[in-house]
């Protein structure tokens, strides 16, 4: 999915040192942003959004203060995007399932047998072009990604939003990724391995330091980038049973899933094998088992972050609009 310009065989046209390195058009995107915010006196002031999964390329001892010294001025994780999402799905499934099954309501157009996570993008065309029958089950709420870019907005108004993303499917998403007016809300998207590119070949400053997320951080969200993740942190009791529920990562696993648990509740799919830290647009190639170990690893570590203890959820969230219709 990622395509690179490398050798000596690039544009001849106009030699410059983005050209020189190789770096594809997204690259070169995101690194004329950050050319334009180190500038004397300017206007523009970058915020990078972060996938959680990040640490399976990047050490998270270094990795805000070597974004803020690449030319970001602000970092954030998009945990608290998944947060929202969890926190949409648990209620919309309640309203349309549990209330039902579990108070005894009379079952009406309201009541829904299955719900399919949204989350991923390249999860969703599947089931728009794979199994159009199942569009009626995904759950009609936009990703955290998308989530989280809403929630920037609103609190950084003036900033330029660029997300860091473990797959080409986001970047997809990111170009389609617009507010109620039809602006866009995430301004260029890079993969790891695309930025692992540009740092070594930008080389910003390194060193050891207190990392410091820029507000939004939400530690038990950290393992949604894991097969299983989103489900593991749903706080599903009260409106579904372990049992219900079913995680499924894999795009050939995905074709089979719905015929072999036909009986289930809950969906939770992801379209990479061992779930995001299996994208295309990670750059390492260690096994998924150490990958996932890494996350789980980053779970445990707390977080210092700028979030002022007495904004709630709905100070962020207020007045925004999560939800997407397939």
């Amino acid at each position: 999915m990622n395509k690179y310009n490398f050798g000596p065989y690039c544009n001849m046209i106009e030699i410059n040192n983005l050209d020189f390195l190789g770096y594809n058009e997204d690259q070169k995107k995101v690194l004329s942003l950050i050319k334009e915010a180190k500038k004397p006196r300017t206007k523009i002031k970058l915020c990078l959004m972060v996938a959680p999964s990040f640490v399976v390329d990047f050490d998270y001892k270094y990795f805000v203060q070597l974004m803020k010294n690449l030319g970001f001025d602000k970092v954030t994780e998009l945990t608290f995007g998944a947060k929202i999402v969890n926190q949409n799905y648990h209620k919309f499934i309640k309203e349309h399932y549990s209330d039902y099954i579990r108070s005894g309501k009379k079952k009406d157009k309201n009541f829904q047998d299955k719900f399919i996570a949204s989350v991923c993008p390249a999860s969703v065309s599947l089931i728009l072009h794979q199994h159009p029958e199942l569009k009626k089950y995904l759950l009609p709420f936009v990703s955290p990604m998308v989530a989280m870019a809403k929630v920037v907005r609103k609190s950084f108004p003036f900033h330029t939003i660029v997300f860091l993303a473990p797959c080409g499917a986001k970047k997809v998403e990111a170009q389609g990724c617009t507010n109620n007016k039809g602006k866009k809300l995430i301004d260029a998207c890079v993969t790891f391995s695309e930025m692992k590119q540009i740092v070594a070949k930008e080389k910003p400053s390194k060193y050891h330091c207190k990392h410091i997320f820029d507000s939004f951080n939400n530690s038990y969200t950290k393992i949604y980038p894991l097969s299983g993740g989103l489900s593991a942190t749903l706080h599903y009791k009260g409106i579904l049973d372990k049992k219900d529920m079913v995680a499924c990562d894999g795009s050939k696993n995905l074709t089979k899933l719905f015929l072999k648990n036909p009986d289930k509740v809950f969906y939770d799919i992801l379209f990479c094998k061992g779930g995001c830290i299996g994208g295309p647009g990670v750059a390492t190639r260690t096994p998924i088992s150490i990958r996932k170990q890494r996350v789980l690893r980053y779970k445990n570590v707390k977080n210092d972050h700028k979030t002022s203890s007495k904004q709630s959820t709905k100070d962020y969230t207020h007045s925004l609009d999560f939800s997407k219709h397939f």
